[in-house]
């Protein structure tokens, strides 16, 4: 069973996953991209032949099925895999998880996956406490996640809910995360998930002047509203509408939006995707937002 079937089998019971083949072919994940080294260097890096490309040049339209910036069907294909990996990012009501897919090397999914969160993620908005040391090997073992530890400490609560729902989206099952002699799992999503998240455009992904920019994530949002921006470099509104997500209540659900890009100036944009406000009017802080910076070519 492929990545994707995993992470589709535990959508009921973690977080639901968007379309991966999508994902796949439109983003993908710089290593460590920080938003001011970006604006430092005046423009795109461009990646040497010997270096993972820094971003994703998205030529067709949403309905293009072949492959952006990576090629699947040669060897880069057989040497990646995508895993989804949890961060902890601020919001109104605190530090919440939310969730990036990142590209990493073939293997292990569950290695990869707490590898993946053990290491800075893409979206500088994010962080994790979690260091190259805090874990060793992990394994399933009769219907348990068992994890070494390392030097983890683990007194964060949601530092360890950030290790159970990456490794669960690894395993594709909601099964226990066993940590030191203790046993963990999942928190409902409405008590440690950002209410609104981002999937995809990854962090970095650059498109073409003259395609729309198809959005998706996740949301629990008043009436299933989820309002967005796309602000150029100056903070301007370029672009603004509003996703329906598939629900608001219980847990996160699935949204999708559509951006067209034509006529945009090539640069820099953030897109920022919020939760509705109920009452009207309320400030911008007041609201759990997620941005991903793209670049328009």
């Amino acid at each position: 069973m492929n990545l994707a079937d995993l992470l589709h089998d535990a959508v009921e019971d973690v977080e639901p996953v968007d379309r991966l083949d999508d994902l796949r072919a439109r983003t993908s994940s710089p290593a460590h991209a920080a938003r001011p080294w970006w604006w430092a260097a005046g423009g795109v890096v461009v990646a040497t032949a010997a270096t993972v490309a820094a971003f994703a040049v998205v030529g067709g339209g949403p309905e293009s099925t072949g492959p952006a910036g990576h090629d699947h069907h040669g060897a880069h294909a057989q040497q990646t895999m995508l895993v989804a990996a949890y961060f902890v990012g601020d919001t109104p009501a605190g530090p919440r998880l939310f969730r990036e897919f990142d590209e990493v090397p073939s293997g292990d999914a569950l290695e990869a996956a707490l590898e993946r969160i053990q290491r800075p993620p893409s979206d500088p908005d994010y962080r994790t406490s979690w260091t190259a040391t805090s874990f060793g090997a992990v394994e399933v073992h009769d219907d348990v996640i068992h994890v070494e530890l390392g030097d983890a400490v683990l007194d964060d609560d949601l530092a360890v809910q950030q290790v159970v729902y990456t490794l669960q989206a690894a395993a594709g099952e909601r099964l226990p995360v066993q940590l030191a002699d203790a046993s963990y799992v999942a928190a409902p999503q409405l008590d440690v998930l950002g209410l609104v998240s981002i999937s995809d455009p990854a962090e970095g992904t650059a498109y073409q002047h003259d395609t729309v920019m198809v959005a998706n994530g996740r949301a629990s949002s008043f009436e299933a509203t989820v309002p967005w921006e796309l602000r150029g470099e100056d903070g301007e509104v370029v672009r603004q509408g509003f996703a329906t997500a598939d629900g608001w209540q219980d847990r996160l659900h699935p949204w999708r939006a559509r951006v067209d890009l034509a006529d945009l100036l090539p640069g820099f944009y953030t897109f920022v995707a919020t939760t509705a406000d109920p009452a009207g009017g309320a400030e911008e802080s007041l609201l759990t937002t997620d941005t991903r910076t793209i670049i328009v070519r």
